[in-house]
């Protein structure tokens, strides 16, 4: 068994709750239930012990793994795998050679982000990861628009499960568990490793301020692997101090900052390629290519308290809307942090709040 999520931080409601994912919750066992903080997944796990100083650790780099309860997953198999594929997400499919690596969006009819997926391209399938607890979400759209399309999209739920190892020294362990001698650190590339009988598939993936790399592994193999790290030293730590990371890196998430936003506004355009041919939403990103015009970016914010799962509106000091809530954090030293798409007219420095919580402007990250 791996380490085992406990009662007792500050950031758990009281009550445990067991994942309705069967191999997670067989590895863990129990942990906090998820209370509603803005762009933390409800169902993942919040943390192992107190989430100030899981977040602590992670921002210093010290080895980690965490666990991506939600995270979906699905295959994509058949000879128009790449063409639909290409005319569905918001980045270049077709342009991967096999082990490429691509994130992208999934889009609505009005350009806003549904779901943050990563295409690995493999030489008899295509590997489609999604974040967030958007899998159903992924799988409904890409099902609707299979027409005479010769594919089969295949869900991976409980079949292949994920987790992140961050820090130098989680990744120098994982890199002598498994007997090779570098990891991926290009995002763009995958590398599938044989370790004891089981296939296991790596690909770097900012998710912090220190590199990290996310882990698949087939469900049967994650109890022996999983406990291997800890063995070696990696400590396991929950999704609050990921989200930590992440707002400190300033890394949005569509199903966060993408809400009710445009990739552009929500530090997400790197996820669009403005030279592909034709995808759902794709006219709007044209649009906003050829006029620019928009009011509204990316910032980072300190809270004073941390806002209920609805109070996500922000105004200003005179009552002016400013914008929304995306992710939202505890920080080590007892504040919270969050992301936010705030409008363009209030300076670093500004004074904003939701209906219940004061906030401060602190940054602009630079758009990724």
């Amino acid at each position: 068994m791996g380490a085992e999520a406990t009662m007792g931080s500050d950031d758990s409601n009281g009550t445990a709750t067991r994942s309705d994912h069967p191999v997670w919750a067989g590895l863990l066992g129990e942990w906090p239930i998820h209370d509603g903080l803005p762009g933390v997944d409800l169902g993942a796990v919040c943390a192992f012990a107190d989430a100030r100083d899981e977040a602590r650790r992670l921002l210093a780099g010290e080895p980690a793994l965490v666990p991506l309860v939600r995270r979906g997953a699905l295959r994509v198999t058949g000879d128009d795998r790449i063409d639909f594929l290409q005319g569905q997400v918001s980045h270049d499919v077709r342009g991967l050679g096999a082990g490429g690596v691509r994130e992208a969006l999934l889009l609505d009819h009005r350009g806003r982000p549904q779901a943050d997926v990563v295409i690995v391209r493999r030489e008899r399938d295509v590997y489609v990861a999604v974040d967030d607890g958007r899998g159903a979400v992924v799988r409904a759209a890409l099902d609707a628009h299979v027409i005479f399309d010769q594919v089969v999209i295949e869900p991976l739920d409980e079949r292949l499960v994920s987790f992140v190892v961050s820090g130098p020294a989680a990744l120098a362990v994982l890199r002598d568990a498994l007997a090779v001698d570098r990891l991926p650190e290009a995002p763009e590339a995958a590398t599938q490793v044989a370790w004891h009988g089981a296939d296991v598939m790596l690909h770097a993936r900012p998710r912090g301020l220190t590199a990290a790399v996310d882990v698949h592994v087939l469900s049967e193999h994650l109890a022996p692997l999983w406990s291997t790290l800890l063995a070696e030293g990696a400590v396991a730590i929950g999704e609050r101090a990921l989200a930590t990371a992440r707002v400190a890196a300033g890394i949005a998430a569509a199903a966060a900052e993408g809400v009710d936003a445009l990739p552009q506004e929500a530090g997400l355009e790197a996820r669009v390629s403005y030279r592909k041919g034709c995808y759902l939403g794709q006219e709007i990103m044209a649009r906003v290519e050829a006029r620019g015009n928009l009011r509204r970016s990316l910032a980072t914010l300190r809270l004073e308290a941390a806002p209920s799962l609805d109070d996500v509106g922000l105004v200003g000091d005179d009552g002016r809307k400013a914008g929304r809530l995306g992710t939202v954090a505890p920080w080590p030293d007892g504040h919270w942090t969050a992301l936010a798409v705030v409008r363009d007219e209030f300076d670093v420095g500004a004074t904003l709040r939701t209906q219940a919580v004061a906030a401060r402007l602190v940054g602009r990250p630079d758009l990724r």
